[in-house]
């Protein structure tokens, strides 16, 4: 698995109580798999990051909305604003 981004920076948290403006900080990781012999391609992406503060209820999936619209459905894993994403980063374009 390879580190292919890292997005950091402040954007809108969205909740179902409403907006919150936060900090975060994303690293995307791209899985490579293996074709016959040392070939490979890509395979899924996975999200790892924070998000800062702490917003919405527990367990709600909520959105983060970043400054170039695009947005992350994802929902916390603790106290500490790390996350869990819900997919992928999502873009208007």
């Amino acid at each position: 698995m390879d580190l292919i981004e890292t997005l950091h920076g402040e954007a809108t948290g969205i909740a179902q109580s409403g907006n919150t403006q936060v900090d975060f900080e994303l690293e995307i990781f791209q899985h490579r798999l293996t074709i016959g012999g040392d070939d490979t391609v890509p395979g899924r992406q996975e999200i790892h990051g924070w998000v800062r503060p702490v917003f919405g209820k527990a367990k709600e999936v909520l959105t983060l909305e970043m400054n170039d619209e695009s947005t992350l459905r994802f929902s916390f894993l603790d106290s500490k604003g790390n996350i869990s994403a819900k997919g992928s980063i999502q873009s208007l374009l």
